[in-house]
């Protein structure tokens, strides 16, 4: 029974809906994690207090020439990529490690739903919460930026093309591809942990962009460089969802946890 059910499920095209059960699984376990949805909210707002305050701190304090403060403000626009790209770790390094946890794993696994609603469910269940608290944190910095900045300036800083263009391209990208390189590494481990130290290598990119900008080599105020960036994140995205859904082997991962 349980064989004709694995091949039946292949068979079958994708369908998008299966997926969407799969995420609301997620998204019900996700609710009962409260540290982890505080963690998830808290620190892009967070961020988007702490960046302007700093600016806002660095203008008044220390009288840094107005146009350093408007290079440092665009600048921040990387740092929710990062963010966006960091967070998913948190929720996709539990994705199927956790369905091990919660006793789940092979009743998932032997539902007549093909590998790929089950990728795309996971990918789901990830990206809205992540998204949702990002644009929190995005529109909390924008807002505070201006308000605080107006006087200096003269003008509102935010919106401005490079921002909307890290905002609706750049972020939602980066979210992406955190959530594959995590859903990707946690089908081959056995610990949540484990899944989360691996999945933060995904990070280096980042930190190598964010050092050629700190020295020079690189401007990250660019929208034409965001732009470049975001690209090389779609593209890596595609990558690893194509390596992801090679390599998955729902018959394998249970003999293997088993």
């Amino acid at each position: 029974m349980r064989k004709s059910t694995l091949s039946w499920s292949r068979s079958e095209t994708m369908k998008f809906w299966k997926a969407w059960i799969i995420a609301k699984k997620d998204l019900s376990i996700l609710k009962r994690r409260k540290t982890l949805v505080g963690l998830i909210m808290a620190l892009p707002l967070a961020l988007g207090i702490a960046l302007p305050s700093l600016t806002y701190y660095l203008m008044i304090r220390r009288n840094i020439p107005l146009s350093m403060a408007t290079e440092l403000l665009a600048s921040f626009a990387f740092f929710f990529m990062i963010i966006a790209a960091l967070l998913p770790l948190y929720i996709s390094s539990y994705s199927l490690v956790g369905e091990k946890i919660e006793k789940s794993l092979e009743s998932l696994l032997v539902t007549p739903v093909t590998d790929e609603e089950i990728l795309i469910g996971k990918y789901i269940g990830a990206f809205l919460p992540m998204i949702i608290s990002i644009y929190l944190g995005e529109i909390v910095f924008m807002a505070l930026a201006d308000f605080l900045t107006f006087t200096k300036l003269g003008y509102l800083f935010y919106p401005n093309w490079s921002f909307g263009i890290a905002m609706f391209i750049g972020v939602p990208l980066a979210i992406i591809y955190g959530i594959s390189f995590s859903v990707l590494v946690s089908s081959k481990v056995n610990s949540v942990q484990s899944a989360y130290q691996i999945g933060a290598t995904s990070l280096i990119p980042f930190y190598v962009l964010y050092v050629m900008g700190e020295i020079n080599l690189i401007s990250l105020t660019s929208s034409t460089n965001i732009l470049l960036i975001s690209a090389g994140l779609l593209i890596a995205v595609v990558i690893l969802y194509l390596v992801s859904k090679k390599t998955f082997n729902r018959e394998k991962i249970i003999m293997e946890w088993k």
